[in-house]
């Protein structure tokens, strides 16, 4: 890790440290709004560090948004830190405007081009992350090869309130005539919510994964059985030891696919393509840190036994979040079968070139 990364790290973990705890995880499940902690971050730089200066951003890199993404998932932060990097940006490569305070976007292609350019703006956007606290939802269009961007605000929508697993706010904005306010266009591929939507779960997620690490770690210490510690008993440290390997692959393979985006760079036509595609490292990244996923909270559970599933007990905000993400922006099994027919369509021949190019 970079000096700079480094330091970046040491900032948000402290203003994690500060603001984030059981008690108000609990709050924001039950719907409060945690505002200090999203002034503090939005403050200091830290909702759009990849983002251009001119834009309003850090001037950084996908590495630095890496860096908090995966801070936010280790903190389990009740918050759309990653929901507004990724709209932030999709706006900055439009030459949109950014506005200030928290931003969601539509995860699916949907609506089409045509809604976007007519008028009045009529759309159904579902399953938003966090789109009731948000001021602007960005929602993407497929336009040849580029892509439309539009920004709506969100106080013109009907806002129809659900959650995932996790408890996190998925809902349903419903405009039925105003609340666009401009759209442009970006040299982007169709797909890009999907793919940096599920690049940044992983990271998410692997910072998941380190939190129940360290919860496994230090219940395994201060739990006595028989006696002695359980992590004194080599069945406990050997499942201790198959989740720490799961860690260490997910945050690597995540780390992988953001300094993917970082270097990727537009084709020809303008867009980022095959000569600067991050896809395979993406889709890589969800299959690897999403079997991660599947296995690390059960090695969790096993190791904390039946107090991990209560209320009571922090070790449930991080898996459920594990299983609520394990599933977005399509499934690990769903990446893979798109990772292989990629390969397969490219031929035998190309496979070992593709892996040892990267």
């Amino acid at each position: 890790m970079s000096e700079v990364r480094a330091m970046l790290a040491d900032t948000v973990t402290r203003v994690f440290a500060a603001g984030i705890d059981k008690e108000r995880i609990t709050a924001a499940e039950e719907g409060a709004w945690l505002g200090d902690v999203w002034t503090a971050l939005e403050t200091g730089g830290l909702t759009r560090p990849h983002v251009p200066e001119d834009a309003g951003g850090a001037g950084g890199t996908w590495l630095e948004a890496f860096v908090i993404a995966r801070a936010a998932g280790r903190h389990c932060v009740p918050l759309p830190v990653t929901e507004t990097m990724l709209a932030a940006w999709l706006l900055a490569q439009a030459g949109m405007a950014v506005p200030d305070g928290p931003l969601a976007f539509a995860p699916a292609l949907q609506p089409l081009e045509k809604t976007l350019t007519a008028s009045p703006f009529t759309a159904t956007l579902r399953n938003v992350p966090w789109g009731r606290h948000a001021g602007h939802v960005v929602v993407v269009a497929p336009r040849g090869e580029r892509v439309l961007v539009g920004r709506a605000r969100v106080a013109a929508a009907h806002v129809a309130v659900g959650h995932n697993v996790a408890l996190e706010p998925r809902d349903t904005l419903v405009f039925a005539g105003e609340g666009l306010d401009e759209v442009g266009e970006a040299p982007l591929p169709g797909r890009i919510v999907e793919h940096y939507g599920a690049m940044l779960r992983t990271a998410q997620m692997a910072g998941a994964l380190d939190a129940i690490l360290d919860m496994s770690v230090q219940y395994a210490s201060e739990r006595v059985q028989f006696g002695r510690p359980i992590a004194k008993f080599q069945i406990i440290q050997q499942e201790l030891a198959r989740l720490a390997g799961w860690v260490a692959v997910a945050g690597s393979a995540s780390e992988v696919a953001f300094r993917a985006a970082s270097e990727a760079r537009p084709d020809a036509a303008g867009r980022i393509g095959a000569a600067g595609d991050p896809t395979f490292e993406i889709a890589a990244a969800k299959v690897v840190v999403g079997d991660a996923a599947e296995h690390g909270p059960r090695i969790a559970h096993q190791v904390h036994g039946a107090i991990g599933f209560t209320y009571e007990h922090a070790l449930h905000f991080a898996t459920r979040r594990l299983w609520a993400w394990r599933a977005e922006f399509g499934t690990p099994e769903r990446w893979a079968q798109r990772l292989g027919a990629q390969v397969v369509g490219a031929g035998a021949a190309a496979l070992w070139p593709a892996i040892t190019a990267r």
